[in-house]
């Protein structure tokens, strides 16, 4: 009996070790905007207008090379490259509750740094967003997982509080919706930070990165030149350099991103192909004739996580970028 109970124990033992060797990487929060911005004049209420986690779980990786004639006589045809990475193993209601998560710990954070949350209708209200709302705007809490802007990104918001929200269906008659959206979006809040308010404009996006490009540009330049197509990929576990913290005209980032070891096994992915060519062709008598394949490499993989690991991994990462973030900005406002 007493060596089942050690047994069971050490077990426990084990899998808790297993869990605490995820660290979080060394990293850099650098903030964006006016050299000289501070908070210290600025109301110390925040403005919660959005709270984001995008959560990376496939990646497309596309190359081409088209062909024609070649130097020195000859021709070439196209070459073609691609690769497609799933993750597998998360449940989609885990990712939602871990965005609840962590925005019940940003608000904490924010409050115990002596700020206060202003309530998100005196922001639907302000004149900015009146123009063409019923098109425009939304006021709403997360309602479980979405499809994010890009291939294999899923997009939470906390299900326990409102915020305003660019619509995506716009007007397409100029550009694509996607970029109207930004535009519109950006220029509203842009306008937002130069008015006089009495809160903090504050947005939040989170991109929790699972694979990424590995392709250098000299390899690039270099399969050009040859008339070959290529791609690689990796697995990694990052909160990307693309998330970003913004408070008014200030915006705090991560550089390089934030990385978090031991959620992922490295593994590496390649597709490539080169091009079908013809230097001296064929004499049919009167002409002379060259022929040419296009050719393509599609590849595909399944990587398979550790939920547990996946989510202790993303909620180490994005509480940290947080947590500094808003230390950063508090550090202004003093």
């Amino acid at each position: 009996m007493k060596r089942k109970i050690c047994l069971a124990m050490l077990v426990s033992l084990f899998t808790s070790l297993s869990l605490f060797s995820q660290t979080v990487e060394n990293y850099n929060i650098k903030k964006l905007g006016p050299a000289n911005l501070n908070y210290r004049k600025s109301p110390k209420r925040i403005m919660i207008a959005d709270f984001q986690v995008n959560y990376q779980t496939a990646l497309n990786l596309e190359d081409e090379k088209k062909g024609g004639k070649m130097w020195r006589g000859g021709i070439k045809g196209d070459a073609k490259a691609s690769i497609t990475v799933v993750l597998d193993g998360l449940n989609p209601d885990d990712l939602q509750r871990l965005t609840d998560q962590l925005y019940e710990a940003y608000v904490a954070d924010l409050k115990a740094q002596g700020f206060e949350i202003a309530p998100i209708e005196e922001l639907w209200n302000n004149k900015l967003y009146e123009k063409n709302r019923e098109k425009r705007w939304e006021l709403k809490a997360g309602n479980g997982p979405e499809q994010g802007k890009e291939f294999g990104m899923i997009l939470t918001r906390p299900s326990t509080q409102k915020f305003v929200v660019a619509q995506k269906t716009v007007d397409k008659q100029n550009g694509s919706p996607l970029a109207q959206l930004s535009d519109y979006e950006e220029s509203t809040e842009r306008k937002l930070t130069n008015q006089k308010t009495d809160f903090i404009f504050n947005k939040v996006v989170l991109e929790v990165i699972v694979f990424e490009n590995s392709q250098s540009e000299l390899s690039r330049t270099l399969n050009r030149h040859a008339g070959a197509a290529q791609v690689k990929a990796e697995t990694t576990f990052k909160i990307s350099e693309t998330s970003s913290n913004r408070f008014g005209m200030g915006t705090f980032i991560a550089k390089s991103g934030i990385e978090v070891a031991d959620v992922l096994e490295r593994q590496k992915f390649e597709a490539g192909q080169n091009a079908d060519t013809d230097r001296l062709g064929t004499d049919m008598g009167v002409l002379r004739v060259w022929r040419v394949e296009d050719r393509e490499e599609a590849n595909y993989a399944t990587v398979k996580c550790d939920p547990e690991k996946y989510l202790k991994g993303a909620e180490m990462g994005a509480g940290a970028f947080l947590k500094s973030t808003v230390e950063a900005m508090a550090d202004k406002a003093r």
